[in-house]
């Protein structure tokens, strides 16, 4: 089992630079600070990535499973359908909470 990352957020205030700094568990005192081309972008989609770790872990967990059960002649479209939707609706968060 993994352990659990903390939640990371972007720090809402305003920058006229490149800059970008994320908070960890809220606190103020515990950043990441970006200061580079895009910042606010990058920081954005590693906080996505970061904070949908455990619904990438059950997607790819149950894609797995899916492809296992396909390689032991246990044809499913049902299992291919939700296992194949469910990894696109994770897909669709992570790129959305960047955008």
């Amino acid at each position: 089992m993994t352990a659990a990352l903390p939640r990371l957020e972007l720090d809402p205030t305003p920058s006229d630079f490149d800059e970008a700094v994320i908070l960890i568990d809220g606190h103020e005192e515990e950043t990441i600070r970006f200061e580079c081309t895009g910042a606010a972008e990058l920081a954005a989609r590693l906080a996505a990535i970061a904070n949908g770790h455990a619904e990438t872990t059950k997607a790819l967990t149950a894609a797995m499973h899916a492809l296992r059960s396909y390689q032991f002649s246990n044809a499913s479209p049902e299992l291919a359908e939700s296992t194949a939707d469910y990894c696109e609706q994770i897909l669709k968060q992570q790129s959305g909470a960047a955008a």
